[in-house]
Formats: C-alpha cells, sequence, structure tokens
C-alpha cells in the first residue's frame, strides 16, 4: 500500500514538479535576457557619462587657460597703471616743487616790497612829525 500511495504521488506529483522546473528555467531565462539587456544598458551609460566627464574635464581646462590669460592682462594692466600713476606723480611733484620755488621768489619779492614800503612810509611819518 505504501508503495501505491508513492507510486500515485510521484505519478501526481512529478510530472507537476517538472512543470514547475520548467517555469522556473523559463523565468530564469527570461531574468538573464533582461540581466544582459540591464547591463548593455548600463554601459551605455556609463559611456556617456565617461564622454560627459572627458567634455567637462576639456571645459574646465580650457576655463582654466581662460582664466590664467585673463589674469595676465589684468596683471600686466595694474603695472602699467602703476607705472603711469607714478609718472603722474613724478611729473606732479616736480610740477608743484617748480611752482613752490616761484611761489617762494614771489612772497619774498613781496615781503622785500613791503618792506621797503614800510621804511618809506616811516620816513615819511617821521619826516612830517618834524
Amino acid at each position: 500500500m505504501i508503495e501505491e500511495v508513492r507510486d500515485l504521488i510521484q505519478a501526481l506529483l512529478i510530472p507537476q514538479l517538472d512543470a514547475i522546473r520548467q517555469d522556473l528555467q523559463a523565468i530564469k531565462t527570461r531574468l538573464d535576457v533582461m540581466e544582459a539587456r540591464l547591463d548593455a544598458k548600463i554601459d551605455r551609460l556609463d559611456a556617456k557619462i565617461e564622454a560627459l566627464d572627458m567634455k567637462v574635464d576639456n571645459v574646465e581646462a580650457l576655463l582654466k587657460a581662460k582664466i590664467e590669460a585673463l589674469d595676465m592682462k589684468v596683471e600686466a594692466y595694474r603695472r602699467e597703471v602703476l607705472a603711469e600713476i607714478r609718472r603722474v606723480d613724478d611729473t606732479l611733484s616736480a610740477d608743484f616743487v617748480r611752482i613752490e620755488e616761484k611761489v617762494d621768489g614771489r612772497l619774498a619779492a613781496m615781503n622785500e616790497k613791503i618792506d621797503l614800503f614800510r621804511r618809506e612810509l616811516l620816513a615819511e611819518i617821521k619826516a612830517a612829525a618834524r
């Protein structure tokens, strides 16, 4: 009787287990195909990301070079402006010294004239007082 139950179970279950195995194998095959497709898509995305990274690196290098060139131009302009400021300062300093000398000379001449005028005025006052 055990033998008959066993045969009956085998007769009923084995075909169903085989069907389940085949279904599982079909699912595994589908998963393998899906995984291969997904891997291919991931590889394409990786390639695109690498290409974008290279573009970003190139743009970064280009910008860095342009910024360095601009820095050099700004530094050159700064040096030129400083040199021009020094030249103007030197010119103005020389002009101020020359003007100061002229003003000092004229003030000295005016002081002499004022002193002469004062002495003449005092002499006239003394003469008129006598």
